[in-house]
This record gives structure tokens, sequence and C-alpha cells, in this order.
């Protein structure tokens, strides 16, 4: 199995430092467990100190190539599940900061629609107290002609 001798550029721009260490450590046994004598054994029988057939051996790195691809893909699964949190994480924060502009800004608007309300209030009233007062002087008016 050829592993690569550094951490993939876009498994770079996913890891921190602690994922980087493990890739590291991770890769790094790996290819000691690959290059080891229980990945290399001779397939013959001649060679083969445990009188087993070449078919069970072949069975056997079959397993063990299988369990180191299944750990791999394990770990990119993970890794993968890692990012995914760290963007709905990422997304909380901004709708969180969204979420608050948001209210801020509608107690602005409360506030604004309150003193509007008021103004419109006040208005009203001197209106009809102005209403009032031109009813009097009309009817003053009246009152003086006769």
């Amino acid at each position: 199995m050829d592993l690569p001798s550094e951490i993939p550029e876009e498994t770079q721009l996913l890891l921190g430092a602690e994922e980087k260490y493990f890739w590291t450590i991770q890769r790094n046994d790996l290819q000691n467990m690959i290059s080891s004598d229980q990945f290399c054994r001779p397939t013959s029988n001649y060679n083969n100190n445990n009188n087993r057939s070449s078919t069970e051996i072949m069975v056997d790195e079959r397993k063990q190539r299988r369990m180191i691809l299944n750990r791999e893909s394990a770990r990119r699964s993970r890794m993968r599940k890692q990012k995914h949190v760290k963007e709905l994480w990422s997304q909380l924060a901004q709708l969180c900061t969204q979420n608050h502009d948001l209210e801020e800004k509608l107690r602005h608007l409360m506030e604004s629609q309150q003193r509007l309300l008021q103004e419109n209030a006040s208005l009203k009233q001197q209106a009809s107290a102005f209403r009032q007062i031109l009813r009097d002087m009309e009817l003053e008016q009246l009152v003086t002609q006769f």
C-alpha cells in the first residue's frame, strides 16, 4: 500500500494541529505495519513456519488490508463529521449574531412607533383644541354681527 508522505492539501485545510499529529502518527503506524512481517509474509508453504496454506495467508492479508482500509475510511468519516459540526457551529454563531441584530432593530422600530403614536395623539389633541378655538371665534363673530 502506497501511503502519502505528507498530509493531502485538501485534508490540511480541514485539520487542526491535533488532527495533523494524529494523521502523522497513524500514517507512520500504517507504514510500519505494512512493512512488518505480519503483512509481508511469504505465500509459499515451504517458508511458512505455521504450515498454513497460501490461501489462508492470502485471506489473512486481505483481512489485514481491509481492516486498514476500514480504519482509514472511519477516520475520513470522523473528519467529515468534525468538519460538518464545525460548519454548523459557525452557522449557529452567524445566525445568533443576525438574530441579535434583528432584535435590536425591532426594539428601535418599536420605540419609534411608540414615539410616533404619542406624537400623533398629541397632534390630534392640538387639532381638536384648534377646532374648538376656531368654533368659538366663529360664534363670537356671529354674536358681534347681530
